[in-house]
């Protein structure tokens, strides 16, 4: 189930209804840059308000859009809305309209 494909800049915001409350996998997918060269850069996943991943990539270089590892991570949602968070994982990560991210729940 996709629950978020949308471009950027981060932080992004989207609400979504879950369709059981046995755990699944949500898979974050995306890009960012860093104006830094060599910097541990990504983005932060937080569903109802808990982190629930980090889709990381280390930049050598600055000023080039960069796509991270996915990331998947293992939640028990309920039936019903649910709210998934997707930020910038540190300070030095940065994104704007030449970004794009995904976000799927795997049951």
């Amino acid at each position: 189930q996709v629950i978020l494909d949308q471009q950027g800049p981060l932080p992004i915001k989207a609400a979504f209804n879950s369709v059981t409350d046995e755990p699944v996998y949500i898979e974050v997918n995306g890009s960012v840059w860093s104006q830094m060269p060599d910097n541990l850069i990504g983005i932060l996943v937080e569903v109802d308000g808990i982190v629930v991943g980090k889709a990381l990539i280390f930049s050598n270089q600055p000023a080039t859009h960069r796509t991270v590892v996915p990331s998947y991570g293992q939640v028990q949602l309920g039936p019903g809305q649910h709210t998934i968070v997707l930020s910038p994982v540190t300070p030095t990560t940065t994104s704007d309209e030449n970004d794009f991210y995904t976000a799927v729940i795997h049951y």
